[in-house]
């Protein structure tokens, strides 16, 4: 895979997804934007002939953070609620990523769909997911030993 077999599949995608003139940054770089909500950046990876793909999908709020850990990583665990993405926070700034990589040798238009569809689901999701707040932890009763 090269930069500009990745530049031929940003293309296409644009093509099937109504944006004709969607093309990379030269140094192979894209961004988009979905439900107005979350930005996804593709980005090609030529150590890894990878896509890499990221989002910031919310700020965590100081007071809420910690309440926000185990759910985060929770998600991370075998990613089963991340759709295979790895989900963090950068302890700065509170803000939270979604970030996933995909090989590209030999990847098809479809798969390469497929992966972005995922994510920008899983992306959203998380948005949403976090703007709603903390939850409640329910109580565990004790049990006498």
């Amino acid at each position: 895979m090269s930069l500009e077999h990745f530049q031929q599949l940003i293309k296409k995608f644009g093509e099937q997804i109504g944006v004709p003139n969607l093309e990379t940054h030269p140094q192979g770089l894209c961004s988009l934007r979905f439900d107005d909500r979350v930005t996804i950046d593709l980005e090609y990876h030529e150590e890894n002939d990878a896509l890499l793909l990221s989002s910031l999908v919310g700020v965590l709020k100081a007071q809420e953070s910690k309440q926000f850990y185990d759910e985060l990583l929770e998600a991370n665990l075998l990613w089963g609620g991340t759709s295979g993405a790895t989900i963090g926070v950068d302890p700065a700034s509170l803000a939270v990523f979604l970030c996933y990589q995909e090989h590209l040798k030999g990847i098809s238009l479809e798969k390469f769909q497929q992966s972005i569809k995922k994510f920008s689901d899983t992306a959203l999701f998380w948005n949403q997911r976090l703007a709603e707040g903390p939850r409640e932890k329910e109580k565990k009763e004790s049990k006498p030993a």
